[in-house]
């Protein structure tokens, strides 16, 4: 397999958030929102400067600028919280889909994955736009929030996008030299903590593709039903243009 040329936006994400977490005590991420600049070369390290936007009782506010080979490739906001305890709240139903079963995964990017898409995930047939999978990523400490939260904000950016190809005839998002796809802006906000060394649903939706662009937004659940996170990432949706002969 041939190595990447650029760094994984989701890490890049995730890094951000590990980045501000340093600067807060007691509190723990309630959402990161990712603007992507340019892509940060694979073969040049990544700098985070932080800086500390706002602190309150219940909230501090980080802003993470991501410089690779002396450029600024992303900004993001971090915010974090102090949970209320309260006995207020609701959230969207678990769609109902099979239990996840270890020998259907298949492993990848650290992650392990059961694709539950007919057709499957990257096929070129046409399909609506929208996708689920289970996820996990087995040896992540439970213990940890902040590890969880980085996790699962790197595993929200790997198939979004890929939505949003599946009802296009004759392409997916895994013909590289054919089609161009890369994120704007992302966002994840945390309802719950998360423990991703387990198994949880990422339930997507691509309400929108048009002028070059594409929305796509997804849930994660846990197998009891629990919404732990939502997710909206909006990206670039083009056609690569035939070289020049």
């Amino acid at each position: 397999m041939p190595k990447a040329k650029w760094v994984f936006g989701g890490l890049v994400g995730a890094q951000a958030l590990v980045a501000a977490a340093t600067t807060v005590e007691d509190k723990t991420p309630r959402s990161v929102r990712i603007r992507f600049l340019r892509q940060a070369p694979a073969h040049e390290p990544i700098t985070h400067e932080v800086t500390a936007v706002a602190d309150s009782t219940s909230f501090s506010d980080r802003r993470v600028e991501a410089f690779s080979g002396g450029e600024l490739v992303a900004t993001t906001t971090v915010v974090f919280h102090r949970p209320d305890e309260t006995p207020l709240g609701h959230q969207h139903t678990m769609p109902t889909v099979p239990a996840p079963d270890d020998s259907q995964g298949f492993a990848g990017a650290g992650f392990e994955t059961i694709d539950l898409n007919d057709p499957p995930a990257h096929s070129l047939r046409t399909a609506p736009p929208s996708q689920r999978h289970w996820m996990s990523a087995p040896g992540t400490p439970e213990d940890d929030p902040l590890v969880n939260a980085a996790m699962l904000t790197m595993a929200s950016d790997l198939f979004l996008v890929a939505s949003a190809w599946r009802p296009v005839d004759g392409h997916s998002i895994i013909q590289v030299d054919q089609v161009m796809s890369f994120g704007l802006d992302f966002t994840v906000w945390f309802h719950h903590p998360v423990a991703i060394a387990g198994w949880h649903l990422l339930d997507v939706d691509t309400p929108s593709a048009a002028n070059g662009r594409s929305l796509s937004l997804a849930n994660w659940y846990r197998p009891d039903g629990e919404l732990v996170a939502s997710v909206a990432l909006d990206s670039v949706m083009r056609v690569r243009q035939p070289p020049q002969t």
